[in-house]
């Protein structure tokens, strides 16, 4: 986390509640982590599957999150509210796929899934996007709705730690306080405001 950044979480910009929430996602012991929700083996899995969804070398170099432990740390709690209808509760919708993909990996390429190599988990992964894939618990229909909530909870975990958004220059949660309310001045991309971080990582464009 940049210094900026960090100056304007102690700052009057944001509110008390949102400032909580942001420490203790920075907070949060992910190294080392056993898991508390999912069995050890589906865990196992998780940590290779989150590594293909969502790398995050070019952004945190060595400081990636641990999305894996942070997923199943929040299977152990209320979630979103939210889930497709036809899965079974979140815990149990993840345990039920991860175990199945991995016996599914076994029979297709004859190897455990924490073994397989990128490629192996991409090409996986592309089958159960389409819908091309079953297990022996979930459907080709409930697979691929399991993995857009898997590719769901990546992004939600990694665009909302505070790591992130400071080296994305996102200041949204800037835009308050618990005072009188402090928005934005200059609005679009003709510029900013001077308290605004700067945006370290732009996404590259075509342009």
């Amino acid at each position: 986390m940049t210094s900026t950044y960090e100056q304007l979480l102690k700052s009057d910009r944001i509110s008390a509640r949102t400032r909580d929430a942001l420490e203790a996602r920075a907070a949060f012991k992910e190294h080392p982590y056993r898991p508390r929700h999912l069995s050890d083996r589906a865990f196992t899995i998780l940590e290779a599957l989150t590594a293909v969804v969502l790398p995050q070398k070019s952004l945190l170099g060595r400081k990636a999150l641990n999305l894996a432990a942070r997923i199943d740390a929040r299977l152990g709690g209320p979630g979103d509210g939210w889930r497709f209808a036809h899965l079974p509760p979140d815990r149990q919708a993840y345990e039920l796929a991860l175990c199945g993909l991995d016996d599914v990996c076994h029979e297709k390429l004859g190897v455990r899934l924490k073994d397989a190599d990128i490629e192996m988990i991409q090409v996986l992964l592309n089958e159960v996007e389409a819908a091309a894939m079953a297990t022996k618990d979930l459907s080709e229909d409930h697979l691929r709705q399991w993995f857009s909530d898997l590719c769901a909870d990546c992004v939600q975990i990694f665009i909302s730690h505070p790591s992130v958004q400071a080296q994305l220059g996102i200041d949204a949660v800037f835009n308050g306080g618990d005072g009188p309310f402090q928005g934005f001045e200059i609005m679009g991309a003709a510029g900013s405001a001077p308290w605004e971080p700067p945006i370290l990582n732009a996404p590259e464009t075509d342009a």
